[in-house]
């Protein structure tokens, strides 16, 4: 049965030749929900892509999506990787809603482009393990059966002692069971594990080492190798799919959760590990939400505490970030259409206007009955349109990576707005 890929880009329309495949499907009401998992990648009734990139089943077996960035050659392992190095637990969990994957779905031929899922999982699964690693395993009880030597611990098993020591006469021994509390559980081997696959991977991945070639990541798997050491590999398939997670134990749960993705990508076989895949399980990413986090590595790396990341509102409403000391509300904006227009940048600007009228927003900033400037970032220069037609061509300004000192020195204001300012960060490229 021959299966269709149909191929588009962020934010374009599917082609007219695939009308006839797409009208049995009801893309009305398609719940497109900014924090929820995107139906069919996002695409609306207009049968128009969203901000999502990757790879779903229209109509399952028969009839695919593949959606690519609009932004060609994008480096999206890249973007993934600083926002790895952001080291703290709401920003983990943040991260964790940047992409998805459904195993329980048929597989779905793709290409080189959009070959770069198992390199993601590997990569944010070898950065928990570091986060993990410096804060300790986590231990627990475990019960041990042993033929000890000369002692007895715990209680004695009479049947398996006459077994093994009365009638082979050894004197010396007592079979016993007994509970240990120790690091090598259940959980633990099931990472360990998963980090025996992370290596394979690395290693016959060509496309993966192209990426890590300017990183550290050899000795940052070196250490995380030594504090495995003494914990074994040794669990069943049946184990692994019983694990859950702990919630007094979040980011240990975090690593269980993304281990056992791992594992199932190779379909729990380690040889599977030895050579790169065309096909993958339904997934997505979420384009915008991984430019915030990469804005927030730029930003995070240059001011530290100042920056506050994802700070709510009122009405379950949050802004990206402010910057304490500036008083500045900031948010960003992956809008590629950008590129030749500010289309759409009133309700940009409305909302985040909303967001510098927001009590519980201002109360973060000290900033009580005061008006505050906002910063728009974006990932390319744009030109911005009026309403009556005519070009405002502000000299936006384009940085590779926040200086110190003040934001707003390296900003350029909007004219028609006050306390208004945008800044564009680019994308990464390959």
């Amino acid at each position: 049965m021959e299966i269709n890929n149909i191929p588009i880009k962020e934010h374009d329309k599917i082609d007219s030749k695939w009308d006839n495949k797409l009208s049995a499907i009801k893309f009305e009401g398609n719940p497109n929900d900014y924090m929820g998992v995107p139906k069919y990648l996002g695409i609306d009734q207009n049968h128009c892509a969203s901000y999502y990139i990757g790879a779903s089943w229209l109509v399952q077996n028969k009839c695919a999506v593949i959606v690519h960035p609009k932004i060609e050659n994008v480096d999206f392992v890249k973007m993934f990787l600083a926002a790895l190095e952001v080291d703290t637990e709401n920003e983990s969990d943040y991260f964790s809603k940047c992409y998805g994957i459904q195993f329980d779905e048929p597989l779905i031929e793709t290409d080189e482009r959009l070959n770069q899922l198992t390199p993601l999982l590997v990569l944010h699964y070898i950065s928990l393990l570091e986060r993990l690693v410096k804060r300790g395993l986590k231990k627990d009880y475990v019960v041990r059966e042993e033929n000890l030597k000369s002692k007895v611990k715990g209680r004695i098993l009479f049947s398996k002692h006459l077994q093994k020591n009365v009638f082979q006469q050894r004197e010396d021994r007592v079979f016993c069971q007994f509970q240990e509390y120790t690091d090598d559980i259940p959980e633990n081997r099931l990472l360990k594990k998963a980090l025996l696959f992370a290596e394979r991977v690395i290693n016959n991945y060509s496309s993966l080492r192209k990426q890590i070639e300017t990183t550290d990541l050899p000795n940052r798997m070196a250490k995380i190798n030594v504090a495995f050491q003494h914990i074994s590999d040794d669990i069943e398939v049946w184990q692994v799919k019983k694990l859950s997670s702990n919630k007094l134990f979040k980011e240990h749960g975090q690593a269980v959760k993304v281990a056992k993705m791992l594992l199932r990508r190779f379909q729990y076989s380690i040889d599977n590990a030895n050579f790169e895949r065309h096909t993958t399980p339904p997934f997505w990413i979420d384009m915008a939400r991984l430019y915030e986090m990469w804005v927030y590595s730029k930003l995070n790396s240059a001011y530290s505490d100042e920056i506050v990341f994802q700070v709510d509102g009122h009405c379950r409403t949050a802004v990206d970030f402010i910057k304490k000391d500036e008083r500045l509300i900031m948010d960003s904006k992956y809008k590629p259409h950008y590129e030749d227009s500010n289309k759409g940048i009133l309700e940009d600007i409305r909302e985040i206007s909303g967001y510098a009228r927001d009590n519980k927003i201002l109360k973060r900033l000290n900033a009580d009955e005061q008006e505050v400037k906002c910063v728009i970032i974006y990932p390319q220069r744009e030109i911005i349109k009026s309403e009556d037609g005519l070009d405002s061509r502000d000299d936006c300004k384009e940085i590779t990576d926040f200086e110190s000192g003040d934001i707003l020195t390296q900003c350029s204001k909007i004219s028609w707005f006050r306390n208004f300012y945008k800044i564009s960060i680019p994308l990464p490229k390959n």
